[in-house]
């Protein structure tokens, strides 16, 4: 009876410290890249992406694990652009069912050059927008927050989020309009895209706007 009660002594202890040191310290793995990989890939199947070991620590209450990668690029024909890091969640339920289900994905950009990052888009979504607004942007820096969710089939749920602010951006308009050191911060969410805290120089002239509202029904 001893020597039951120390085993499952020992048994629960262990447990205990692999949970603690999984939720506090998680472990270095490339076991998701491929699932990683591929929801990325659903988003367009021209987009490329160079992937580093992910680290995983688990979420005891929600009994999730949350998955982070950084350093990583997404590329295209042959432009990339720097990714601070990508951030998902995967149940352990869909994971002792071995389906590995991601559940969303964040992925957050290194700032970017405006210009860099029209041209990425281009390579894959080349439109007439596009290439006007790369003709007469000038100079500019980006930072952006993409947050995607998947439905139980792993879809790409109509719920897209896309957040950030732009800066110290510099662009004329048929030599007319010569706006320069724009500020902002934005925000994108089912046809709604927000502007606050909007700061630029206009022909010389400064202007300042709290916040601005575009809404397509």
């Amino acid at each position: 009876m001893r020597i039951i009660f120390r085993s499952l002594f020992v048994l629960v202890f262990l447990i205990i410290i692999s949970v603690s040191y999984l939720s506090i310290f998680g472990i270095e793995t490339d076991k998701f890249n491929n699932q990683i990989y591929n929801k990325i890939k659903d988003i367009h199947k021209d987009i490329d992406v160079e992937l580093k070991k992910i680290k995983i620590v688990l979420d005891p209450f929600k009994l999730k694990l949350n998955i982070k990668t950084v350093g990583s690029k997404l590329k295209s024909q042959n432009e990339n652009i720097e990714i601070e890091n990508i951030k998902t969640q995967i149940s352990l339920k869909s994971l002792v069912e071995n389906k590995f289900l991601i559940e969303n994905l964040e992925i957050s950009t290194k700032s970017l050059e405006i210009k860099n990052l029209i041209s990425f888009v281009r390579s894959f979504q080349n439109t007439p927008e596009l290439f006007v607004l790369e003709k007469i942007i000038k100079k500019g820096f980006l930072i952006a927050d993409i947050k995607l969710e998947f439905d139980s089939k792993g879809k790409i749920k109509d719920n897209l989020e896309i957040s950030g602010f732009i800066k110290d951006t510099k662009f004329s308009i048929f030599k007319k309009y010569d706006i320069q050191k724009l500020d902002l911060r934005f925000k994108y969410k089912k046809n709604n895209l927000s502007l606050g805290n909007m700061v630029l120089s206009l022909n010389d002239l400064n202007f300042l706007s709290e916040n601005i509202l575009f809404k397509k029904d």
